[in-house]
């Protein structure tokens, strides 16, 4: 029997009342706590009759199911309508489909078939094969996502209205609502103290500007495959290892013992590699094997509560892809996620910064007594979470202070400036920008990604 958590029944009676008002809601709640039993409980309390079930994936699909199972029994009426199975899923009262299928087969359905649309990951309905399905049907649309903001600014909220709860994941895990975290740095296996060192002196003493790139080229070596591999070895607990590519996953499976590879290039065909990761998911659930390494994958819709380890081999620049493999392990049903982050570059690093500073002051304001714990600039801890950084960690994040690089804070406010500045220093092609922009200590390292409007190369240099 589903026993909803407080915030829970709240999301279920502010989305239920906006579905009957407006037509429309959205939740955001982070991974973990519950997105695809909330729609189930909303589905139950506006009486739905028949219920479209939006995903982008597979794996999405199989488990929402099991989760609507838990509500309405298993004697549900319903249909799995993807590129699998599309069989009498007119006449059922629950459909769970891809978007993809769906768009395929648009025509097919009537506009008012359904008395409710439920968009799991709701942050990917901008794309070219979602949007045209859920402006089709003519009926109330709920949106469920963990990460609503996207990075190329496009607002889902036109289209499901603003949320009507938001919990992220760093309030989740300051107020315990998700399995206790504990956070290992691993920066120690892949680091140059000399440079650290002589850095630290310049910045610090001398207060010479650096660029993210020059810290990361002369403070960051890659640690070894064998010697991560021990470390992994050291952990008896199902783990989920995020690689680089699927090279370097396959190379690194030869180190890591009860392991397979996880990717969309595991098969000769799109059917056959979702055969074979569905059996290696299904090795991971029983035990069979210890280990996955996964590429571009486990992001979103994957559950297996059972996961104890997660690794990073990877960094991102995107909040949002970081969160959602970080949530593959923070699910219901596990006494603690261990995590190892293999740090390779002081962006990841900030972000994580970033993320406990927000967690501690929200874990600070709950218990009223500001004692966290354990708590200094090395040791982060509290309920259920415990943030280890090392004191060289300290020195970088020293640096990144002095130096004002943390979220580009001094860097020209617009391209035109920037490319204007470049031109003066004669930087006029891509490579020669890539070598000389440290010259100019408001220049960043990669334009493209700083302004959101960058009109090309060709452009920013004249």
């Amino acid at each position: 029997m589903i026993v909803p958590r407080r915030y829970q029944l709240e999301a279920v009676r502010l989305a239920s009342e906006s579905l009957l008002s407006l037509s429309k809601a959205l939740i955001v709640l982070a991974t973990g706590l519950g997105k695809t039993i909330v729609s189930a409980l909303i589905v139950r309390e506006i009486k739905a009759k028949r219920v479209l079930f939006l995903v982008h994936n597979n794996f999405i699909l199989n488990n929402a199911i099991k989760e609507y199972q838990k509500i309405f029994g298993k004697g549900m009426s319903f249909a799995v309508y993807n590129g699998l199975s599309r069989k009498k899923a007119e006449n059922v009262s629950f459909v769970f489909a891809s978007f993809q299928t769906m768009n395929l087969n648009l025509k097919e359905w009537d506009q008012n078939h359904f008395d409710l649309m439920v968009v799991d990951e709701s942050h990917h309905a901008w794309a070219e094969t979602y949007r045209p399905v859920i402006e089709y049907f003519r009926c109330p649309r709920l949106g469920m996502t963990a990460t609503p903001d996207r990075m190329d600014l496009l607002d889902i909220r036109s289209i499901f209205g603003q949320e009507v709860i938001n919990i992220p994941l760093e309030e989740a895990i300051a107020k315990g609502w998700l399995p206790p975290i504990e956070y290992h740095l691993m920066t120690d296996e892949g680091f140059d103290e000399k440079s650290l060192e002589r850095i630290v002196k310049e910045v610090l003493e001398k207060n010479r500007r650096v660029s993210i790139d020059e810290i990361n080229r002369s403070i960051f070596v890659e640690a070894r495959d064998r010697e991560i591999a021990e470390i992994i070895h050291s952990y008896d607990k199902r783990t989920v290892v995020f690689c680089r590519n699927i090279r370097h996953a396959e190379y690194f499976s030869e180190f890591v013992d009860s392991s397979e590879t996880f990717h969309s290039k595991k098969g000769n065909s799109k059917n056959s590699s979702w055969r074979r990761n569905q059996r290696t998911i299904r090795k991971l659930r029983k035990g069979t094997i210890k280990r996955v390494l996964v590429i571009d994958a486990f992001n979103e819709g994957i559950d297996i509560p059972s996961i104890g380890l997660v690794v990073f081999l990877r960094t991102t620049s995107s909040e949002t892809i970081f969160k959602q493999q970080l949530g593959r392990g923070m699910r219901p049903g596990k006494d603690k996620l261990i995590v190892l982050d293999f740090v390779g570059n002081i962006e990841r690093l900030m972000m994580l910064k970033k993320m406990v500073d927000k967690i501690s002051s929200i874990h600070d304001k709950e218990t009223k007594s500001g004692n966290r714990g354990r708590n200094d600039r090395l040791h982060v801890s509290g309920k259920g979470f415990d943030f280890i950084f090392s004191d060289k960690l300290i020195d970088l994040f020293s640096i990144a202070e002095r130096s004002k690089l943390l979220l580009g804070i001094d860097f020209y406010p617009t391209w035109q400036e920037a490319g204007e500045a470049a031109r003066v220093l004669g930087l006029i092609s891509q490579e020669m920008y890539r070598g000389g922009y440290g010259q100019d200590p408001r220049l960043c390292s990669n334009p493209s990604k700083q302004y959101s409007d960058f009109p090309g190369w060709k452009r920013f240099l004249g």
